[in-house]
């Protein structure tokens, strides 16, 4: 009987002195990012600009992803910046706000090209989905401070 309190007892105190290991970044389930947020005159400017919002979806759903998940969406997020260089509007045509555009496009370009579509290490995909959503941050910037 006693022998069997004392395993019991080992055995409970080794489950509870493990330590969590599920913060490490190698098994975070989502990225980091942030976005910033267009201002509401700005955004009223965009609204109907599909191809920028359906790319801001795109990028939302990947922040809520884990990074290797974040393949599935390639052509959509090519796709989508296609469609946003195609439809924008007339009064957002300036140089700089097509400059932070051609950079969002090249950014996709390189994911894209770069990453294979069985990519395996999540720090490569990583880093190309961070630049992705940093130039989409960039953006947003230009925009709100353009605009």
């Amino acid at each position: 009987m006693k022998w069997h309190l004392l395993q019991i007892f080992i055995l409970t105190f080794l489950l509870l002195s493990c330590k969590n290991k599920l913060d490490t970044p190698s098994s975070k389930m989502a990225l980091q990012a942030h976005v910033e947020q267009l201002k509401p005159d700005v955004e009223a400017l965009v609204k109907n600009w599909d191809g920028y919002w359906a790319l801001e979806r795109n990028i939302a759903m990947i922040e809520n992803t884990n990074p290797l998940n974040a393949i599935e969406f390639m052509d959509k997020l090519a796709n989508n910046c296609n469609a946003m260089i195609m439809q924008m509007p007339q009064e957002l045509k300036r140089p700089e706000i097509k400059e932070q555009i051609k950079r969002v496009d090249t950014r996709i370009n390189e994911f894209y090209s770069e990453v294979n579509r069985s990519e395996i290490r999540e720090r490569v995909v990583e880093n190309h989905i961070e630049t992705i959503i940093n130039a989409f941050d960039t953006l947003n910037k230009k925009l709100n401070r353009v605009l």
